[in-house]
């Protein structure tokens, strides 16, 4: 999950993405933000942060080399996926 400055938003998001708990990892690619994201996303059990410089492209690409899964799924912190 590409962030910058989400605060508002990303306590909620990644809230949601991990009480399914079926995901093999979830990571969130800081790209500077200067709120209160990293440290919220951070008291998510579960929730790994690493950092980027910023660029939603950049941010991605980072979070992928990052990845272990086979599968990527790239979610932004303004959406949620349906319970389906």
């Amino acid at each position: 999950m590409p962030v910058l400055d989400e605060e508002r938003r990303i306590a909620q998001t990644l809230g949601a993405l991990m009480e399914r708990r079926d995901w093999h990892e979830v990571i969130v690619v800081d790209g500077g933000s200067r709120d209160h994201t990293v440290e919220l996303a951070r008291a998510i059990e579960g929730v790994r942060v690493i950092e980027s410089t910023r660029g939603r492209a950049r941010q991605m690409n980072r979070g992928a080399e990052a990845a272990s899964g086979d599968v990527l799924l790239f979610l932004h912190a303004d959406v949620e996926l349906p319970q389906d």
